[in-house]
């Protein structure tokens, strides 16, 4: 997994190194720049996946921006032309990124790139070209928006500890789903699988999880059975299937794909109880694409939610928030290659701060704010005092869950301007 991120210069983040657990939630303020730590982890998997253009970058969940807006520009602050962003991976991985977001350019390039496994470095570019790992002579047949990963990694023997961490950041995505894309009456320009990052293509997404055989076995069925019920948790709804769109349910008015999702509300009559997704709860639709992304083979393993309790009611947003945790840090089930092995997400619901446990190292959660002086966004982890027990956090919050601490203004800089 990502165990640590360090980034210089990049939007509003000016020097932040932040270390990470299985499962990370940030929370703060509008504008304190919770989406911005996500987008620095989206330009690394677009480097690595494949470029840092315009095209991959949208493909990562990254907005787009002319170059200059990527980088830091604050006021009394000498301005720069590059960004630095450098993860520290499990397995002696690291990847670290120098890239240069001129006025003079269109689009964001390389100007350093340092790929190393175990302190041996695999792969580097610098002004003077590309050295890999074997080769005695520097070269240049590269784009400079071009990642040296994606370029380069069939032609030098990488060990598999190496390839199997970047291999997984390079997929990583940032999901915001959508109402609309997720009824299917608005289509992605940038189409993502195995779902789309707004919610597009979901009923084949959906219609996939159903039909894997592996999901099907009796070793897991129990945990698919678990993940699947979120979609009933509304109360409204116990069945849901993929089927073209019917005229005698989904309106000639409404746009629509080929196949679309149909919910059964258990309270309504036989034959009248079948809703199109137009029809539907968008809080049903959220927690079904929710649950997709966890089953699906394809998803990556490293994603990011943004606004994770979109659409939801609190006490839903705390199951789900329990369930995507324990399955994120138990291992038993990645041997059948599903859920997820880390997750970034952001919140303004409080209730999500009472799904983590904050004694557990692989349950993080992170205040993210702007200094009022210079604007400038720190990022620090809410945590127990060392040596403090769960009896001592209990008695110094006077009995409070954390979601009642944010509330009544406890947690420092998580309400911003309001705090008490």
């Amino acid at each position: 997994m990502l165990k640590k991120l360090t980034i210089k210069g990049f939007k509003s983040i000016v020097n932040e190194s932040l270390e990470f657990g299985r499962v990370n939630l940030f929370l703060g303020p509008n504008g304190a720049g919770k989406s911005n730590v996500l987008e620095a982890i989206g330009v690394m998997g677009a480097a690595l996946g494949r470029d840092i253009t315009d095209a991959e970058l949208q493909r990562k969940g990254v907005r787009l921006s002319v170059p200059t807006l990527f980088k830091s520009s604050f006021k009394n602050r000498t301005l720069r032309i590059n960004f630095d962003l450098e993860a520290v991976m499990s397995r002696s991985v690291s990847y670290d990124v120098r890239i240069t977001a001129s006025e003079s350019s269109q689009s964001l390039r390389f100007f350093t790139e340092h790929i190393v496994h175990k302190n041996i470095t695999y792969m580097g570019r610098s002004n003077h070209g590309i050295t890999l790992r074997g080769d005695l002579e520097p070269r240049k047949d590269v784009s400079p928006d071009r990642g040296l990963w994606d370029r380069f990694r069939e032609l030098i023997d990488c060990p598999e500890d190496l390839s199997d961490e970047l291999n997984k950041l390079s997929k990583f995505s940032i999901y915001a789903p959508q109402t609309t894309f997720l009824r299917g009456t608005d289509v992605e320009s940038v189409p993502v699988r195995p779902v789309g990052l707004l919610g597009g293509g979901l009923p084949q997404a959906a219609a996939a999880v159903l039909m894997n055989p592996v999901l099907k076995s009796s070793e897991v069925r129990e945990l698919v059975d678990d993940i699947l019920g979120l979609v009933w948790m509304p109360g409204w709804a116990n069945q849901f299937e993929i089927a073209p769109a019917d005229p005698a349910i989904v309106s000639s008015q409404v746009r629509t794909a080929e196949q679309t999702l149909y919910f059964r509300d258990k309270f309504m009559k036989r034959g009248r109880d079948m809703l199109s997704a137009y029809d539907s709860s968008e809080g049903t639709l959220y927690l079904l694409f929710l649950a997709v992304l966890a089953l699906h083979p394809e998803a990556p393993k490293i994603f990011a939610l943004d606004n994770v309790d979109n659409a939801l009611n609190p006490a839903v947003t705390r199951v789900l928030l329990e369930k995507l945790i324990s399955l994120t840090c138990e291992s038993k089930y990645r041997e059948f290659g599903i859920g997820p092995e880390q997750v970034f997400m952001t919140s303004h619901n409080p209730t999500s701060l009472d799904a983590f446990d904050i004694f557990d190292d692989n349950q993080r959660i992170f205040v993210v704010s702007r200094e009022k002086d210079t604007g400038y966004t720190k990022v620090e982890r809410l945590l127990p005092s060392e040596n403090m027990t769960r009896s001592d956090w209990i008695r110094i919050a006077k009995g409070k869950n954390l979601s009642e601490m944010l509330i009544s203004g406890m947690i420092k800089n998580a309400l911003g301007d309001t705090d008490l």
